[in-house]
């Protein structure tokens, strides 16, 4: 039997998407995961089985043909437990059958219509306990290259990004867009900035922009990393510049 692991004991390294307010219901969120989670699959074995739900937990594949639920029941509530519909959906799930050192969860907070600053996001990030830290096999640059434009696919983000958390403790500012790893951006997004010379720039099919800092696992101690990850953060700045939220 495998030991049971808290997903949130360690938060070394993360991918993150983001998108202002999107109406969707639960059909249409749990297809969007679903092809997230497909996605992942197909790219390393370490996303093979998920767990979800809980206590206790189940098995995610045990829920697919009824996901639709699994999202609803995830709906924000206020503090005398009725709905807030303009807030959306909360719910996750984690990697299962695999060893402490290399599990992940995926947090959802999807459906929301309040106007403000990006209110919905999805972040999947590395959870092993902190006595263990994440095994390098798993936060290598392929990899979360590939889960990250997994996610971009699935959720058609206005952008998403990819750090180590010593990384972003950097953004003492608290920018929207900080220096970061990986970095993509949606096609409207990416025509406003200057991409860096430094960095390794891939225009993509869906017109989008993918800027990363190295092309190997990020490494805060690595003086090259780490100043091209600034060059990123740099390039970004006239994007902290616009008027957010952008919808009237």
């Amino acid at each position: 039997m495998q030991e049971e692991t808290n997903p949130t004991n360690s938060k070394d390294y993360f991918v993150s998407c983001s998108w202002e307010r999107r109406a969707e219901t639960p059909e249409q969120i749990a297809a969007r995961f679903w092809r997230m989670i497909d996605s992942l699959q197909r790219i390393d074995p370490v996303f093979r089985a998920w767990d979800c739900g809980g206590p206790p937990a189940k098995p995610l594949e045990s829920v697919r043909a009824d996901y639709a639920r699994e999202v609803a029941e995830g709906m924000f509530l206020d503090d005398e437990g009725k709905p807030l519909l303009n807030y959306g959906y909360w719910f996750s799930a984690w990697t299962r059958d695999t060893p402490r050192n290399r599990c992940f969860v995926v947090r959802c907070h999807v459906g929301s219509t309040v106007r403000s600053v990006f209110p919905n996001s999805v972040i999947l990030e590395t959870a092993a306990p902190e006595e263990v830290g994440p095994d390098p096999s798993v936060i290598g640059y392929e990899l979360f290259r590939a889960a990250l434009l997994c996610i971009v696919e699935a959720w058609e983000p206005l952008d998403a990004n990819a750090y180590s958390y010593r990384l972003l403790d950097l953004n003492v500012k608290k920018l929207y867009f900080p220096a970061a790893w990986i970095q993509y951006l949606c096609p409207w997004l990416a025509e406003k900035i200057k991409p860096p010379a430094s960095a390794r720039v891939e225009r993509l099919a869906d017109g989008g922009l993918l800027m990363s800092a190295a092309t190997e696992t990020f490494d805060m101690d690595n003086l090259e990393h780490l100043a091209v990850a600034c060059d990123i953060g740099a390039a970004l700045a006239p994007l902290d510049a616009l008027p957010w939220p952008s919808e009237p």
